[in-house]
């Protein structure tokens, strides 16, 4: 075989929980990853990846990869042991032990994911199903975004925003609470297209970053201050009479309410508690009022604080206000997830397979106090199974002392599904070997545009890893779980991802479909 016949290219999606949502071109030679790239063609991802993703096969490759089942043969509370065991061992005695537990109370066992990957079929697809059909307790994924992800809700109905591309076209972009050249890369290629073209760039942020560094002006606030500053800004567009009074009268609701609270934020009051001047709060004022297209770009850190949603939400009617949303390179993006509900398959984690079954639903952010709570008529049954993919709570839930104590319990039943051995997969009863992306097929939405991407499995797993998916049709069969749902394959799973508006066998040919949506979304 020569050189050219033994290479191949791969169409790709990055996994990351990362707004750009990448589309990546792999590159085979002889089974082996060796080369990883953007796809040049994509419309947002124009050939460039983040270092991390580019050296991903690194991650694929490792030498300390988990690629065996592992079963603990320690104490929690000493440094921990395992031993390799066979798939058919570990499937047959987890499936023994979660059959147990149920025939108590199926909510005593508690799924724990979350964007390890941010593919559909690899995140909750067959598991979803899985954990329908036990009648485990539900998880509510709080950790990382929900407040900012309810101001949008409550402000616009849904979590929707600018399409990235016309941020090319802004005349001023307000980049507030985002390093984008470090964490939204593809958003920034598009704000320096603007920037090169004569638009004023300004980036509010207490710290002066990479991206603060590239702007016409930085806006060093203290922290938690943002919705301060909103109010002030709003203050003065009341004051100078700078609003749009028709697109107010006509979509906006509880505007006296809002524009009382707003003169009580005179440039003076916000100076003093965002740590910068009056005279930063009215040209900053003025710069947004009278230029358009003026657009604002924020990003999920400013809204873990207390009182975090609440700045989003007062910055995300600045928009309203100044009538920026009659652009389409103006408005807000804070996520464009949003966008993608009505294209999506409402049924695809089979939520009928619960039936009547009762649905606990725990907070993944109070996972510490939940895994020390004890049965009540309030609590419900004490969790006693934790199946972890996806995440390593250990690591990043609240209250890590309180979580370690929760893990270490002997009577917790934990089950990691896993690369490496993180954190979490110290303190389990079992470690599964999980595919990497490059090994396994997953679809894939975005909160920073609004494509959907197609991930192909460049290689065979490594070792005995097998693709989530597969895990959990695994455990559905060792549960003796016989519904036609479990029988589904990762394509068939890919094709009921999306309604007919996604053409899959297009999705599947060139890597991603674009959402057929208006170009200005809030413009009437």
């Amino acid at each position: 075989m020569n050189v050219s016949e033994s290479l191949r290219v791969v169409h790709g999606a990055c996994p990351h929980d990362c707004p750009d949502t990448c589309a990546m071109q792999i590159t085979v030679q002889d089974g082996r990853v060796i080369k990883i790239q953007g796809r040049a063609e994509h419309p947002s991802t124009h050939g460039a990846l983040c270092t991390k993703v580019s050296r991903y096969a690194e991650r694929t490759y490792h030498p300390e990869r988990v690629l065996q089942p592992l079963k603990r043969v320690s104490r929690k509370d000493e440094a921990p042991r395992f031993e390799p065991v066979s798939w058919t061992s570990a499937l047959a005695d987890i499936a023994a032990r979660l059959k147990a537990i149920a025939a108590r109370d199926p909510q005593a066992i508690l799924p724990y994911s979350y964007a390890g990957t941010m593919g559909m079929l690899q995140g909750e697809a067959m598991a979803g199903r899985f954990f329908n059909r036990l009648g485990a307790s539900l998880l509510d994924r709080t950790i990382c975004a929900s407040a900012g992800g309810a101001a949008l809700t409550a402000t616009y109905g849904h979590k929707l925003g600018m399409h990235l591309r016309f941020y090319a076209e802004s005349k001023l972009i307000l980049i507030w609470g985002s390093n984008s050249i470090a964490s939204n890369l593809h958003f920034w290629t598009f704000a320096n297209q603007a920037k090169r073209a004569g638009a004023k760039l300004v980036c509010i942020d207490p710290r002066r970053t990479e991206t603060a560094d590239k702007c016409h002006q930085h806006i060093a606030l203290l922290p938690g201050t943002d919705g301060a500053l909103a109010l002030g800004l709003m203050h003065e567009l009341i004051t100078n009479d700078w609003l749009d009074a028709d697109y107010i009268a006509r979509y906006v609701d509880g505007w006296d309410e809002l524009r009382e609270k707003a003169l009580a934020w005179p440039p003076e009051r916000v100076a003093e508690v965002c740590g910068i001047s009056a005279d930063e709060v009215r040209g900053l004022a003025r710069d947004y009022a009278l230029t358009a297209p003026a657009a604002i770009r924020l990003n999920y850190g400013m809204q873990r604080v207390r009182g975090g949603g609440n700045a989003v939400r007062l910055i995300a009617l600045l928009p309203c206000l100044s009538g920026a949303w009659r652009h389409r390179a103006g408005g807000l993006l804070l996520s464009s997830s949003g966008w993608f509900a009505p294209f999506k398959n409402p049924e695809l984690e089979r939520p009928a397979l619960r039936g009547d079954k009762a649905s606990r639903v725990i907070n993944m952010s109070t996972i510490g106090d939940d895994l020390l709570r004890e049965s009540s008529a309030e609590f419900g049954p004490k969790i006693e199974a934790l199946i972890v993919y996806n995440s390593n709570p250990v690591a990043v839930a609240p209250e890590s002392p309180k979580v370690v104590r929760g893990f270490q319990r002997e009577d917790l039943f934990t089950v990691v599904l896993e690369h490496f051995m993180t954190d979490t997969a110290d303190l389990a009863d079992y470690v599964l070997p999980a595919t990497t992306q490059l090994e396994h097929l997953d679809v894939h939405t975005a909160y920073g545009h609004t494509d959907v991407l197609i991930n192909h499995p460049s290689i065979a797993p490594v070792g005995e890893a097998r693709p989530n998916t597969q895990i959990f049709r695994d455990l559905a069969a060792a549960m003796g779980f016989t519904e036609a749902a479990f029988a589904d394959s990762d394509e068939h799973l890919a094709r009921q991802a999306f309604k007919s508006e996604i053409d899959f066998d297009a999705l599947a040919e060139q890597g991603w479909q674009s959402l057929p949506l208006k170009e200005a979304p809030f413009a009437e």
